[in-house]
């Protein structure tokens, strides 16, 4: 037993920092711009059928870490000027339908070009450790390492350079950092590529560990707003605290009880959290 709660609790571990790519996507868009994005788990999705098809035609899935974020920035951009840039300002339910609606678009034009059946990705590295009476896959510790590092440079870049100190800058004081002379619809399309990617990457990292469906990431999503709000809306440090959490506590529930029940036990943790700290664990009051 206590090496089944192990097991899983290094399983919850590594899947908490795929979980912190993606929320840390999700709440720089809100923190930013104030928009709900839920149709971010579909970015995630199309990040992780981007890992099948380099897989697939170009031979290996390494080939998915640089060219799906890449796609997905690209991607953002697009819905960025074409949809999110007229619901800015507007109230939350707005862009709550604005966002669920572009969620129906890219989810329906997966399943069209991607097909509705689950495909596997073979495992990029084939190796594994001695792990507590069996091995534990290589892979999975480069995913953890692999999304800490992203995450680090992340907080190196919005503190080091231009741009993201008109990223703080704006999200401070929006009419401050305008007459100031900073592009900030220019900071705005910015941060809403930089999510997307972020969602994009943890697709490319989890495809290999999970089947690829055209609609994986409407489970993703759930855990990924459970994080944001339980950490405090723009808080990238308490989104990776939050995701680690939450993970681990799904991943050892997931032991005892169906996994629907694992993610309301998740749910009620997150309720308890805010009953306490109603701004979250690293929220501002």
């Amino acid at each position: 037993m206590f090496d089944l709660i192990l097991s899983q609790m290094i399983n919850g571990f590594v899947w908490g920092w795929i979980l912190a790519l993606i929320a840390i996507g999700l709440t720089l868009i809100f923190g930013q711009l104030e928009i709900v994005n839920v149709a971010h788990g579909a970015l995630y999705t199309i990040g992780a059928v981007g890992a099948y098809y380099c897989s697939t035609y170009l031979g290996h899935w390494g080939w998915a870490v640089p060219l799906s974020p890449l796609f997905l920035a690209l991607l953002g951009l697009i819905i960025y000027l074409t949809t999110i840039r007229f619901s800015l300002g507007k109230e939350v339910i707005v862009t709550v339908i604005i966002t669920y609606g572009l969620l129906f678009i890219l989810e329906q034009g997966t399943l069209l070009i991607y097909g509705g059946v689950p495909r596997m990705i073979p495992n990029p590295i084939p190796y594994s450790i001695p792990f507590i009476g069996g091995r534990y896959p290589v892979y999975r510790i480069f995913c953890a390492a692999f999304s800490a590092a992203v995450i680090v440079a992340l907080m190196v870049f919005l503190k080091k350079t231009r741009y993201g100190l008109w990223i703080r800058a704006t999200r401070q004081d929006y009419e401050t950092a305008l007459n100031m002379g900073i592009p900030v619809q220019r900071v705005y399309a910015f941060v809403f590529c930089l999510g997307s990617a972020l969602a994009g990457l943890g697709g490319v990292l989890a495809a290999p560990i999970s089947s690829v469906t055209f609609n994986m990431g409407n489970n993703i999503i759930i855990d990924a707003f459970i994080v944001v709000i339980m950490a405090g809306f723009g808080s990238i440090i308490g989104t990776v605290v939050a995701s680690l959490i939450i993970a681990m506590i799904i991943g050892v529930s997931a032991a005892f009880v169906n996994p629907v029940l694992a993610k309301v036990i998740g749910m009620a943790v997150m309720a308890a959290v805010l009953f306490v700290r109603p701004e979250g664990l690293f929220g501002e009051v």
